[in-house]
């Protein structure tokens, strides 16, 4: 069965749609509680990233500019960030399934890490074993990471997942953010998030100060 989907990332893979999100002031980002969300849950601007554990794009984001967004927007309760995995390849689905397994409340901290040491773990000899240890460190013991990348459920939903971007926001790269249902696609600076930001929440009549 995992077998049959990793071969879907490669049919997906190769026949992505280009397009762009138009905003509408009806957007919805039916988050849900399978989500994975940094901020307050009535923050008035929603950001969902599309991203891949083995983008070198989407690690620079994570790395350099999401602690500014953090600090500035996230932490102030304005923006609320959603992360959903987009995997691109059999290595990055199976990063995802060890961050689902470990306990929910270390989502974040293991994503953070995947991207922080990405050049380490994604090029090792045994990057199985890499990830494994990553788990272990994070409460995923070696007998669960094993059960995790053995269940095809869990692969089943990131990859459904995978499929859902593309056909509601036609994503077509890593990383890819709607921000209240305007699509901005690749590595952008915090100038550019703080730009669009600051202009939605205007559109809500808040505050950006």
């Amino acid at each position: 069965m995992l077998k049959t989907l990793l071969a879907g990332l490669a049919v997906a893979a190769a026949t992505f749609m280009a397009g762009s999100a138009s905003a509408q002031s009806t957007w919805d980002p039916k988050i849900t509680d399978k989500d994975y969300v940094l901020g307050k849950a009535d923050a008035p601007v929603t950001v969902l990233e599309f991203a891949s554990f083995t983008c070198p794009h989407c690690a620079a984001f994570t790395n350099d500019v999401l602690p500014k967004i953090e600090k500035s927007y996230i932490d102030s309760g304005k923006v609320k960030f959603v992360f959903r995995q987009f995997p691109l390849n059999g290595l990055d689905l199976r990063a995802g399934m060890m961050a689902r397994c470990a306990p929910r409340e270390q989502y974040f901290n293991i994503a953070k890490v995947l991207f922080q040491t990405q050049q380490s773990w994604a090029t090792a000899s045994d990057p199985i074993g890499a990830l494994a240890q990553i788990g272990g460190m994070a409460g995923l013991p070696k007998d669960k990471f094993d059960a995790c990348l053995a269940d095809n459920s869990i692969a089943d939903g990131i990859v459904n997942g995978m499929q859902a971007a593309q056909t509601e926001y036609q994503v077509n790269a890593t990383p890819t953010f709607v921000v209240e249902g305007e699509k901005l696609e690749g590595e952008a600076s915090f100038d550019t998030f703080k730009a669009l930001f600051d202009k939605k929440l205007a559109e809500k009549g808040v505050a950006t100060n």
